[in-house]
């Protein structure tokens, strides 16, 4: 990995991180701050609602003037705000720290996508499944390295933390000259590109397909616990396993993709297979040794699909990729918050309730999949 696709993998790392960090910690937040846990959940809205809201205004002043002008400063304010909350002597500043930190965000995970996409031909797919797989990484680690950092040091150390390194990472984006100069240049002199076909479909499968399986995903730990009454640790363990897995999905995509040949197919095969293991897994009562064996088909699809249709996108359009990147990060947030919150509905009147959600959103995902006739990129 050279030392740019490191900085990429790090900033995705990071965003990861800061999504998934509060899982384990929401109590002891709470108590410091002296707000009940519930209160504290809004802490993850502050941040995601920046990053889904200003994603594709950020992409798309990216295609016009560059990655790597806007990039440095979204670095800066997630180092910032990473900070702001970590020093918060009240909820309230905590919470301004949280917005700041998803408006920085917001600048850097589909920067990084697209920015890993701009190397054209054979790298594109290397790329993107090296930013993947640092978002995937944020996302198997966070929670417990919040969980210990909390107990050894306080909840804000986990914080000051990721500002630390997003502030070390701004600054190898300065010397590298990641962050110093425009990477697409603007052409006013050119007509503009006409929208791509085949985007809109891709870009509602990344919301119906792909928010939707990380939603459903959220209960797995319930589920598991009702099917062989599990205790949290294991649950916790048996979670970082088939994270695992999704990592080792992120680091096969090229490989796959050159077997398949498009991300979009390769999602659209992804897609279906997710599908069946959770309706094994939500409709059926397996035990929890067998129900494992879906699972970690699930987490590993998972992992080969999704990096897999981000390369499809990013191959879409050169002119417009930095908006369908910010585009298909913020369906995907918005579909994991609607999705995750009906599946939580469902699964407290009968867990069959969500499979049957699944197949809704899945299923719907895997015909906006259909062939398109749009560009392969391998």
């Amino acid at each position: 990995m050279n030392p740019r696709t490191l900085l990429l993998f790090l900033i995705a790392l990071l965003v990861g991180s800061d999504e998934f960090l509060l899982g384990p910690i929401l109590t002891p937040i709470g108590r410091d701050l002296g707000v009940s846990p519930e209160r504290v959940t809004l802490f993850i809205g502050a941040y995601a609602l920046p990053l889904a809201l200003l994603a594709p205004l950020l992409g798309h002043l990216s295609d016009q003037y560059g990655r790597r002008a806007l990039l440095f400063p979204s670095v800066l304010l997630f180092c910032l705000g990473s900070l702001l909350t970590a020093a918060g002597l009240s909820y309230t500043l905590a919470l301004v720290g949280r917005v700041v930190t998803g408006i920085g965000a917001a600048g850097m995970l589909p920067l990084a996508f697209a920015m890993a996409a701009d190397g054209g031909g054979h790298r594109v797919a290397k790329g993107v499944a090296a930013v993947q797989a640092g978002l995937t990484s944020g996302i198997i680690f966070a929670p417990l390295y919040g969980a210990w950092a909390t107990d050894a040091l306080g909840w804000r150390a986990a914080f000051a933390t990721l500002g630390i390194l997003a502030g070390l990472i701004a600054v190898g984006c300065g010397v590298s000259g990641l962050g110093s100069r425009a990477t697409v240049a603007k052409t006013p002199d050119l007509p503009p590109e006409p929208w791509p076909p085949g985007a809109t479909g891709a870009l509602l499968a990344m919301g119906l397909g792909l928010g939707g399986a990380i939603g459903v995903y959220a209960l797995v730990g319930e589920r598991l616990r009702r099917l062989g009454d599990l205790e949290t640790g294991w649950i916790g363990l048996i979670y970082a396993g088939f994270g695992l897995l999704t990592l080792l999905g992120n680091v096969a995509m090229p490989v796959a993709m050159g077997r398949v040949g498009d991300g979009r197919r390769l999602m659209r095969w992804c897609l279906g297979g997710v599908l069946v293991a959770i309706v094994v897994v939500f409709a059926l009562s397996p035990s929890v040794l067998i129900v494992c064996l879906p699972l970690a088909i699930w987490a590993f699809l998972g992992g080969l699909g999704a990096p897999g249709l981000q390369t499809h996108l990013a191959g879409l359009s050169e002119a417009k990729r930095g908006v369908l990147m910010a585009l298909g990060a913020s369906a995907m947030n918005c579909g994991v918050a609607a999705w995750s919150a009906l599946a939580a509905f469902g699964f407290g009147i009968d867990a069959r309730l969500v499979a049957a959600q699944a197949a809704l959103t899945i299923g719907t995902a895997v015909l906006f999949l259909g062939p398109t006739g749009s560009p392969k990129v391998s």
